[in-house]
């Protein structure tokens, strides 16, 4: 079970590492917009879609890599006072009653959007470049594998706890 556990975080912060590249691939993409609308007074049709998708795939890819992080929003006023054990009961009630159903119907429908695009050939009818949703659907798809596996290796872990009263690595 750790070797699982430590294969899920491992893969989730080599794909939150890569995101670093996607931020600065997206910072370029902007700020060739912007150059091209404002400077040379010649936007494009090409780059705000490419913008919009590179964005969704740089949002969804970064889920696990944040929750590995425990960077998701807490109400900390509260949470930081509380024990480990606490903490562990309060994320084991939450995870069952929030995480799982709403993360996991969202990876549903994203992979039924995946395969859709695919299946049937679906372009963004945002501009007339018409680009394939295929991609952009893939990515959201993957990230949110990603992040629900993470979910599930924190369930483990507060478990552990739970049950133990030790961390369980």
């Amino acid at each position: 079970m750790r070797r699982i556990l430590r294969l899920i975080d491992s893969t989730n912060e080599w794909v939150g590492r890569q995101m670093k590249w996607l931020v600065f691939a997206l910072i370029i993409i902007i700020c060739s917009e912007v150059i091209s609308r404002y400077v040379f007074n010649h936007p494009t049709i090409q780059l705000p879609v490419i913008v919009t998708m590179t964005g969704a795939a740089l949002y969804a890819l970064s889920c696990g890599y944040i929750a590995l992080h425990h960077g998701h929003v807490r109400i900390d006023i509260f949470y930081g006072r509380l024990s480990q054990r606490r903490k562990a009961i309060l994320d084991v009630i939450l995870t069952l009653l929030f995480f799982f159903p709403v993360i996991g119907l969202l990876t549903y429908a994203a992979g039924e959007w995946m395969w859709f695009a695919w299946s049937s050939g679906e372009r963004s009818m945002m501009t007339y470049w018409y680009p394939l949703l295929g991609p952009v659907r893939t990515a959201v798809f993957a990230g949110l594998v990603l992040f629900i596996l993470q979910g599930v290796a924190q369930f483990v872990r507060d478990l552990h706890l739970l049950v133990r009263n030790k961390p369980y690595d």
